[in-house]
């Protein structure tokens, strides 16, 4: 039968109405906020409720409830290591019961105890010097865990001891060698030198001071520390946070490496490599991929030391010329205090100074013989010393 006139136009407005509230539907079926429920005649009762839950699950979650606060000390004060501090912790009066309460330090378990509500002694004794972050961590009766943060500064507990210097021998330099790294191994010097378009990586003969072999580094860097490790030679460069390593015997080019920050002096403890970049930071390396597992903060008991430039690690402890100076601080590996301080005023002799003479820096160890060699930029001598206690 066909369908003309008016009664066609009513049955198509009927067809496109339902056609309408079933898309409608669809849309809810997939998540539309727009309930069937709306539709006339539907007999749809679920609407409403469709529509609250989907504008509930629209509105962002409360926060969760903090109820404690760390009132003191301040954050960021500084104390010496070892000292034992005072924690206040102030909680709302309807936080409930505490039934377990934790603390660490950097991630690890520190000793601590209550001394009366709201006031724990937290011991700093045998944490490493530098900026440390505290948790405490409050569980309540009801299953709540709140964990609330503190950072502290530690300088070093320990009055360093100084030291003053023998000479033992003194050996030909480069006059021209503006020594940025120094490492002995197996007989022979090797260095690396600065300057654009003037660094080189260098095996030279202890007792001549010549040039055995050289490797000009490309203009755009600038050679800065060096160290041996697993039979290669590793050299870092200042500013363009690029590293190069080398076959110890030939020179030859193994691997470029890459780091976040700039590259000042390198050493190595036997496993890992240790960076500075003239800051109070030594950075802990992994030698495959140059990638930092952590940080060593330097500190003595007056606060951080900087300017850490050429290190060398000898017997547990890190030697770091201090940029600019005539000193050299020891570092305890594990913690970052500083346990001597070596004054080399007045090593270079006046009739040795030139136009070109340039700061000291430079340090190197015969583990064998247990010899100490120190040397500076643009130095026409390299010495070999001994340590002596004022």
């Amino acid at each position: 039968m066909r369908i003309t006139g008016k009664k066609a136009r009513v049955h198509v407005m009927a067809i496109t109405k339902l056609l309408f509230w079933a898309i409608i539907c669809l849309s809810l079926a997939f998540g539309a906020p727009q309930g069937c429920a709306d539709t006339p005649g539907s007999g749809n009762d679920r609407g409403d409720g469709i529509r609250e839950a989907a504008e509930a699950e629209a509105k962002p979650a409360p926060p969760s409830r903090v109820s404690g606060r760390i009132t003191a000390p301040a954050g960021g004060e500084t104390f010496t290591i070892g000292d034992i501090i005072n924690v206040d912790i102030e909680f709302d009066d309807d936080a409930g019961d505490a039934s377990d309460i934790s603390v660490m330090a950097d991630g690890r378990d520190a000793r601590f105890e209550w001394v009366q509500p709201g006031t724990l002694r937290l011991d700093t004794g045998g944490l490493p010097a530098g900026t440390r972050r505290i948790a405490v961590s409050t569980e309540f009766d009801d299953g709540r865990r709140e964990t609330m943060q503190l950072r502290i500064v530690l300088r070093s507990d320990i009055v360093p001891v100084r030291y003053t210097y023998r000479i033992v021998n003194s050996f030909p330099h480069d006059i021209r060698a503006f020594t940025q790294g120094l490492v002995y191994h197996e007989g022979y010097l090797y260095e690396s030198t600065g300057q654009y378009g003037q660094s080189t990586l260098r095996k030279v003969d202890l007792e001549t001071g010549e040039v055995l072999r050289s490797l000009n580094l490309d203009r755009q860097f600038f050679g800065e520390g060096l160290t041996v490790y697993d039979g290669k030679l590793y050299q870092l460069t200042w500013q363009s946070r690029v590293g190069f390593v080398y076959d110890i015997g030939t020179f030859r080019l193994l691997n470029r490496v890459h780091y976040e920050t700039e590259g000042w002096g390198l050493t190595t403890d036997g496993s890992d490599l240790l960076k500075s970049d003239g800051s109070h930071y030594i950075y802990v390396l992994d030698p495959q991929y140059f990638s930092e597992t952590s940080r060593i903060e330097v500190y003595d008991r007056n606060g951080r030391v900087d300017g850490l430039n050429e290190l060398q690690y000898i017997e547990g402890t890190i030697y770091a010329n201090i940029f600019g100076t005539d000193e050299i601080v020891m570092i305890e590996h594990g913690t970052g205090r500083v346990t001597g301080v070596v004054d080399l005023t007045g090593l270079l002799d006046r009739r040795y100074h030139h136009p070109n003479l340039d700061v000291l820096n430079g340090i190197a160890w015969d583990a064998e013989r247990d010899r100490l060699f120190v040397t500076g930029k643009n130095w026409p001598r390299l010495f070999e010393i001994e340590l002596v206690e004022r």
